[in-house]
This record gives C-alpha cells, structure tokens and sequence, in this order.
C-alpha cells in the first residue's frame, strides 16, 4: 500500500469527482461541537488515528542520531517553516488579486496555510523506501508536531498580515488551531501514542507494525477523499488558467522543500542517506491537518480546498521523483 499510495490518492481523488455522496455522507456524521469549530468527526477520529499511529511507530533510538548534529537538525527545523513562508510572501507580493475572472484571496490563505503546517509522517515511509536517515525523519516529524502550537499560528497570522485583504481569514485559521481544538485532536493523540509506544515490547510492537501501517495509510486516503467531494466535482467550472496557477503553486511547495533539504545537506557536509531524508522531510507537510481546518474556514471556497489537495498529491509526485533520482545516483 505504501509503495502505490501516489496511485491510490489518484484513484481517491477521481472517487470523489464522480462519487462524493459517501464522502458527503462521512462529512454529514458530525458529532463536533462548537469549539471545535463544526468540524466532521469523521474527520477527527482521521486526524487522531494518522497521529496516534504515527507517533505509536516513531524508534526514539532512530532519533539519537539527530540529538549528535544539533546545528542541522536546527537548520533543519528552522527551513521547514522559513523556506514556505518566504514562498509564500513572494508569491503574494506577484500575484493579481483576480486571475481570469476568479478571485484568489481564499487560493493565497490556504497556500499561506499549508506552509505553515509541520512535517507530514509519510515522509518517514519515503524515507525508508529510498533508505534514508530515519532517525532524522523521525525527528523532523515529531518536533515539528509538537512545536506546531506555538509556531504554526503566530507564523499564519504573520503571513496573513502581509497578505492585506485576507488577515480575517487567517485570524480565523489560528483560531481554530489554537487551544482546546489542539490539545484534544493532536496532541492527545500524538502523546498517547509515544506513551502506548514505551509500554508494548518492541516484539509486540513488530507484530502490529504492518497492521498499523495499513490503519494508517487507510486514514490518509479516506481524509483526503472526505475532503476533497468539496471541491473536486466543483473544478471543472473552474478556469483553465486558475487550476494550473493552483497546481503550480501545490508543486512549489514540495520543490522548494527539496531544494532546501539538498542544499543543508551540501552547506553541513552531510551523508547521503542524511541528504535523502531531508529532502523528503522538507517537502512533505502535513495536508492532513490543513484539509481539516480548510475544510472549516474556508469550504465556502473549493479553489482553496482544492490547493490542499493538490498539495497532497504533488508533495507524493515530487517524493517519487526524488526516490528514483536518488536510485539512479545509487547505482
């Protein structure tokens, strides 16, 4: 499943452009309540799941090799949110108000959105698929998450300020992420997950591995497809010229992650399965988390909801890339 995850998140996303009354119908079970901003339950009950497995599967022995190179590990920490932030300022500061008739205030949120989300866990399966550094990949992963509270909704009200008209919907973005929303759905999770790990035996651990994978995997796809009925049977109205700057701006994100991660590895020196893992680290933010809050803030807006989307699917192409790029200089 891990190696055609690229496929099967295709074959959700054409699931939910000619199919989305079961997704709707997922969405409709909202047992949410109000300071948790109405979102879907099923959504949540997603969003633990993908960090309670992944935070059940993090090897804390993998990370000591992170704790030894503390000045690229803070490198490397500092480019996942500094490298996307300055993107999207960029971007900002370029693009027109109105691309071909179409507003894009709600497309410059949600790409302000998505940079300021911290590293997604399937970096880690890429990673270990492309024989990298996991210890690194791990810890990207983890100390990201858990410096996420404080650093993602100062960052998205800094991007939101600059972005002029769309500041309230970003205000209302840190909002949502802030408090008992993230105590409850990410960090409980994440938490319960380390604790449940330093309980089982690492043989019981083994045993489950695969079966966790698969729940975890399974989740992904299934939040994606939830998510993705509010714009994808909508982006055929859309015009050709929004939908490629939409699709452009999802790929930068994942390209500009690469080219940061290889360029920390070449300035600190580092090995390659260092370089590799993060290349994959720095590219790969965690959409599972934006489509949620997006999801909430912004469903009156598809363009937005559809950038997360393809963010999702771009970060996996550009994954794919870089592990058969690094394949090819292997041999």
């Amino acid at each position: 499943m891990r190696h055609n995850l690229l496929w099967l998140l295709v074959g959700c996303y054409g699931l939910a452009a000619v199919w989305p009354g079961l997704g709707v119908a997922l969405r409709g079970w909202n047992g949410a309540v109000a300071r948790f901003g109405h979102v879907p339950l099923s959504s949540l009950v997603l969003l633990a799941t993908l960090l309670f497995v992944g935070a059940l599967l993090t090897d804390f022995e993998q990370t000591r090799y992170a704790a030894r190179h503390p000045i690229a590990l803070v490198s490397s920490l500092a480019a996942v949110w500094v490298g996307p932030a300055l993107l999207v300022l960029v971007v900002g500061q370029c693009l027109p108000s109105v691309v071909a008739g179409h507003p894009t205030a709600g497309l410059m949120v949600s790409f302000a959105l998505v940079a300021s989300m911290p590293v997604a866990n399937s970096s880690v399966g890429w990673t270990h698929s492309a024989g990298g550094n996991l210890g690194l990949a791990l810890a990207l992963v983890v100390v990201t998450i858990l410096l996420s509270p404080w650093i993602t909704p100062g960052l998205l009200a800094l991007l939101g300020a600059s972005l002029g008209r769309n500041q309230a919907s970003c205000e209302e973005l840190v909002h949502q992420f802030s408090g008992f929303f993230f105590i409850v759905w990410v960090l409980l999770p994440t938490l319960a997950g380390l604790a449940l790990r330093q309980v089982l035996s690492v043989e019981q651990l083994e045993a489950k591995r695969s079966p966790l994978a698969l729940v975890s995997a399974a989740a992904l796809l299934t939040l994606n497809y939830t998510n993705s009925v509010l714009a994808l049977p909508k982006a055929g109205n859309l015009p050709v010229p929004l939908l490629l700057l939409t699709t452009s701006l999802a790929a930068s994100l994942a390209v500009i992650g690469v080219a940061l991660g290889w360029a920390l590895a070449r300035f600190f020196r580092l090995r390659p399965e260092t370089r590799t893992a993060l290349m994959f680290g720095l590219s790969m933010k965690h959409t599972g988390l934006a489509l949620i809050l997006a999801a909430t803030a912004l469903a009156h807006d598809p363009i937005a909801i559809l950038l997360i989307i393809l963010a999702t699917l771009m970060q996996h192409v550009v994954a794919a890339i870089v592990q058969r790029s690094q394949a090819h200089t292997a041999l």
